[in-house]
């Protein structure tokens, strides 16, 4: 097989109807604009660590009232992307490992994907104590710069290298990843960096294309 590894990115790929899951969450509970464009600054500025970034964000959305219950009511107002399950179904029958690397959140996936079995799964954690409040999480070291890092890490898991992985992503954070992939593919794209840097663009919504590709 010459791609045995399909990684995907989540928000805006494999889920519709948001671009960034964090930026959906933020302005559903109205939290502190000011305060968490600042943490988005500091972040990139260098001046706050990602660990910081993520850590502001869960208080900003824990002081807004966010729960387990009112973010999963977020969650269910998103779509999969159309006949995303069939191409994940379809992938893992011709025998690819998939996986998604992603700064997005765990919860995503466990509510738009509950059935499908990912190889591997790369992502912010969150974690509710027994009042359904934000009690902490973890983490991704794959976000931004990291993915690139990320699908060395699933690479070298699998026993295969870069050349061998395929990676589908939308937007401007997915570009180091893109370079890194043995095949990259934008699609549903949101950056025209992307659009250059990736091998092949897949328009619109509909992921079958990407079968068509690997077929």
């Amino acid at each position: 097989m010459r791609h045995p590894l399909v990684c995907f990115d989540l928000d805006g790929t494999l889920v519709d109807d948001t671009v960034f899951i964090w930026k959906s969450l933020h302005e559903h509970f109205r939290t502190d604009a000011v305060r968490r464009k600042r943490a988005h600054d500091d972040y990139f500025s260098g001046e706050i660590t990602y660990r910081q970034w993520f850590e502001c964000d869960l208080e900003l959305l824990d002081e807004a009232g966010a729960t387990r219950r009112g973010i999963e009511a977020v969650l269910d107002g998103l779509r999969a992307m159309p006949h995303s399950h069939a191409t994940l179904e379809t992938l893992k029958e011709r025998g690819h490992k998939i996986a998604v690397i992603s700064g997005s959140l765990d919860m995503v996936i466990g509510r738009i994907f509950p059935d499908v079995e990912f190889d591997h799964v790369l992502i912010n954690r969150i974690e509710f104590g027994p009042d359904g409040r934000i009690s902490g999480g973890t983490p991704t070291p794959y976000d931004l710069e990291g993915k690139a890092e990320g699908l060395k890490e699933l690479c070298r898991l699998e026993g295969i290298s870069t050349s061998q992985s395929v990676f589908v992503g939308d937007n401007s954070n997915d570009l180091w990843i893109a370079r890194e992939a043995g095949l990259s593919i934008a699609f549903n794209c949101k950056s025209d960096e992307l659009r250059e840097v990736c091998d092949v663009e897949l328009r619109g919504k509909d992921l079958c294309g990407l079968l068509e590709l690997l077929g």
